[in-house]
């Protein structure tokens, strides 16, 4: 009988080791490399941060190091791993409750984090929070979130700064940035940094565009283009690729015929903190003209509305667009939402053109129903599935549409017909109207965070609703925040962590 191959030989066998032809002499395992000994270690909370600790020591050779911590009825927390400077290691504990004793252990472990040898242990204690934030409270009032944590800017007299709070609506995070700073709003890279526009005197104008560690160390710094009121403002997005993606304005000096008032329009700017350069990449003056306006929200000046009004601060300059969000999308386009002309513009990718215009004067889409429509929105957000996430304040809906309500709301686009139809909304269980500020962010899961951002009660009284809402609209978690004398809250965002730090599973009885 004919074999269909050829009986290999031994010299084919060494030649062609895919073959299973004979023996072969495995390759040795190598053993892992010893772990280092953890020598000795001591823990201090930051002198100018009471929730956050440092542990420091010392190795017998150089490795890496992680913390866990934990307190009576907190969960037990570990931190990321750390590599030592030589021998010497320093690592951060961070998601902290005020005045409280904690344990610590110091582990040593591979570069992988596969392999650990338990260190020393010890205690410390945190100190109290900052006046302003201590007499902030976060009333949860029912469920958890699917994050542990949300983020938010605290712009208060007693306080101005950020903070973090968990599921449970305790502190556990915050930054006190430079005299004069007010974070308006901030986004956060994977490894924690976090990117804030350095506002001034109210936040919606800036001194720049800051980005800083964790425990609050600034790591880069883009100054703006006036000393205090630059027109830098409400959005900035850390980029993939490094770099930050921030709003900004520009001012068209000579009017239009017919109306010859000053225009202030948004632009689109692109900051590397590598190389410290910002370059604007897209003028609204280029795509739209001001003759396409919502009045009175398009015709607004100072004093008392959160203009830029150029450097000088002219009160003659109308503030005709007010865009309050943009952000990139893995393609590179820029959803951006234009506020005062009750309009959400999609920027192509190339950054040349237009890819469509929804809602406002002229809107590419025909909204079918009188519920399909938004007003002075808010925290616009491209979906996955090409729908838009907002938040529509609702200011000046028409009393045919249901007068002046907020609510979260999803938009299906139909790209062929150019429709554009509710296809989700969250309106709080009481009317709920926010005349400012408040966003929407939608979760891996499908859970949509929201947050009401103003309301009409007494300074001393306000309170800002945050609730995570299912696909159906339940309220899966709810916290009411309360802080005597703010006017208002702009954004909240919900993250797994400061620092790469997570929580351990608790022990089986």
């Amino acid at each position: 009988m004919d074999l269909l191959f050829p009986v290999p030989t031994i010299a084919g066998c060494l030649a062609l080791l895919a073959l299973s032809c004979g023996s072969s002499t495995p390759e040795p395992s190598l053993s892992p490399e010893p772990l280092p000994i953890a020598l000795a270690a001591s823990a201090s909370v930051l002198i100018d941060n009471a929730l956050i600790v440092r542990i420091s020591g010392e190795l017998d050779s150089k490795g890496h190091v992680y913390v866990e911590y934990w307190s009576e009825g907190v969960d037990r927390l570990r931190s990321r791993p750390f590599a030592s400077t030589g021998t010497a290691f320093e690592a951060y504990g961070v998601r902290l409750r005020a005045a409280t004793v904690y344990a610590y252990q110091v582990f040593v472990t591979d570069s992988d984090g596969r392999r650990s040898r338990e260190g020393p242990k010890g205690t410390f204690t945190t100190g109290a929070l900052p006046d302003g934030l201590a007499a902030a409270r976060f009333n949860v009032r029912g469920g958890a979130p699917t994050l542990d944590l949300t983020f938010l800017e605290f712009r208060q007299h007693e306080f101005v700064g950020l903070a973090a709070f968990d599921g449970e609506g305790h502190v556990v995070w915050y930054f006190e940035p430079p005299e004069g700073e007010q974070p308006y709003v901030m986004d956060q890279r994977a490894d924690g940094n976090i990117v804030y526009v350095a506002g001034f005197k109210g936040g919606t104008t800036a001194l720049g565009l800051v980005e800083i560690t964790p425990v609050g160390t600034e790591v880069a710094r883009y100054m703006d283009d006036c000393n205090g009121f630059g027109p830098i403002h409400h959005e900035v997005q850390a980029l993939q690729d490094g770099r930050v993606l921030y709003l900004s304005r520009e001012v068209l000096w000579e009017g239009y015929e017919g109306r010859p008032a000053p225009q202030e329009g948004d632009t689109v700017g692109i900051w590397d903190p590598v190389t410290g350069e910002a370059e604007i990449v897209w003028n609204i003056f280029d795509f739209i003209s001001p003759t396409e306006r919502v009045e009175p929200h398009s015709n607004y000046r100072l004093p008392g509305h959160p203009l830029w009004g150029g450097c000088d601060r002219d009160r003659s300059v109308e503030d005709w667009s007010h865009g309050n969000s943009a952000v990139m999308s893995e393609d590179g386009g820029v959803l951006v939402s234009l506020g005062h002309l009750n309009q959400v513009v999609l920027i192509a990718p190339d950054l040349q053109s237009l890819r469509w215009r929804l809602g406002g004067p002229g809107s590419d889409f025909t909204f079918l129903r009188d519920r399909d429509r938004f007003y002075a929105q808010h925290s616009a957000i491209s979906l996955p599935n090409g729908n838009v996430l907002l938040f529509d304040n609702g200011n000046r809906r028409p009393d045919s549409e249901g007068g002046q309500f907020s609510r979260a709301l999803e938009l299906e686009l139909d790209l062929d017909e150019m429709t554009a139809t509710t296809v989700w909304e969250y309106r709080y269980t009481q009317p709920l109207f926010a005349i400012c500020c408040s966003s929407v962010q939608r979760l891996e899961n499908g859970n949509t965070v929201v947050m009401f951002g103003s309301m009409f009660a007494d300074k001393c009284c306000r309170i800002y609703v945050i609730a995570e809402v299912d696909g159906a609209g339940r309220t899966l978690w709810e916290v009411r925040h309360v802080s005597p004398g703010k006017q208002n809250q702009y954004r909240v965002y919900a993250a797994e962590s400061i620092m790469g730090e997570r929580r351990l599973a608790p022990p089986v009885e």
